[in-house]
């Protein structure tokens, strides 16, 4: 019944961004430019003003050198355009850099040590909207500089690789990383047959719930890059996640997408069980085109669930071998 194309799993339900609706919250903007130099607060006596993802000014008054970073997806994003770090959290999904395992650890991403984090005394605390908001006053108040983001889509990873270069004095590095991608990914879209538009609906799964993703999420945005139509996005919004919809099988099937896709948050095994019980044993399921054409497919979660940086262009091809297999092959080399 699955078609279980995915080697890789993501984090525990606790551990695993949710996805965030970049929509919802402003922008990253940069409000000031930099110093002449690194450490030089220049004459505004600032060397960097901007507005993170939870609309917060951060000013920073000087190049930051003892940066702490609370996401993996940021802590990778930063050492991607050579940033570096004092101090990490700990989580069972996201790709750490090797450079970037040995650093100091303050706890877990969801269970962070603040004790220890102010202890290490940095001059900038990076963290994700959807887990850190609540370290917001001890930070402040502590006199810390701390930035919330979100990481979900390409424009996300434009906007923030070229402020790590920034913060890193890598801009340039940065900005040819970014062409870099870019290229790949255009190369890799420019094949994709003129007048194909599959329509599909892709699924989060956690142990315990089921829900549908309707947009700003990179697996939609992939998806979109490959001229595919997202069944789901004109559901109506979950109340507390407006990037995703209740589930309700009996709507699917109305809907029957060519392709269905599922992405397990949490222990691939758990989610396993949650497809098992809820959704193979159901005729209904059972009755859709995508299943029994064999065209659903549980989908590597650090490629398509949490955002991969820089590797964007291994997701765009991940997906495009699976719904083109006769233009980009079936990653068995054929």
């Amino acid at each position: 019944m699955l078609l279980a194309l995915a080697a890789g799993c993501g984090s525990p339900a606790g551990d695993q961004p949710s996805q965030t609706t970049a929509a919802n919250s402003p922008a990253t903007t940069v409000q000031a430019t930099e110093a002449a130099s690194a450490g030089d607060p220049g004459e505004t006596g600032t060397f960097l003003t901007f507005t993170d993802d939870a609309g917060r000014e951060v000013t920073l008054p000087s190049r930051p050198k003892k940066i702490i970073v609370l996401s993996p997806q940021l802590l990778d994003l930063l050492y991607a355009v050579d940033g570096t770090a004092i101090a990490r959290a700990t989580s069972t999904g996201g790709t750490v850099p090797e450079e970037a395992k040995s650093l100091e650890e303050v706890g877990g991403i969801t269970t962070v040590n603040t004790e220890k984090l102010l202890s290490l005394k940095p001059d900038l605390v990076l963290g994700s909207t959807s887990f850190h908001r609540d370290l917001t006053s001890v930070l402040e108040t502590s006199g810390v500089p701390f930035a919330l983001f979100n990481l979900s889509t390409y424009e996300d990873l434009r906007e923030k690789a070229l402020l790590f270069g920034k913060f890193a004095d890598t801009e340039t590095k940065a900005t040819e990383a970014l062409a870099k991608l870019e290229g790949q990914i255009n190369e890799l879209t420019a094949k994709v047959p003129a007048g194909s538009s599959p329509s599909f609906i892709m699924l989060n799964v956690t142990p315990s719930s089921i829900t549908v993703q309707r947009e700003h999420t990179v697996g939609l945005e992939v998806a979109e890059m490959l001229h595919m139509t997202n069944v789901a996005a004109t559901l109506e919004a979950s109340q507390k996640s407006p990037s995703t919809a209740p589930f309700s099988l009996e709507k699917i099937v109305e809907l029957d997408p060519d392709y269905v896709f599922l992405l397990i948050h949490g222990a691939r095994e758990d989610g396993e069980k949650k497809i098992e019980s809820d959704l193979a044993n159901q005729p209904a399921w059972a009755s859709l085109r995508a299943v029994k054409e064999q065209r659903m497919a549980i989908l590597p979660s650090n490629l398509l669930l949490s955002h991969p940086g820089f590797r964007l262009n291994e997701s765009v091809e991940y997906l495009a071998k699976l719904v083109y297999p006769e233009i980009y092959g079936n990653g068995n080399g054929k």
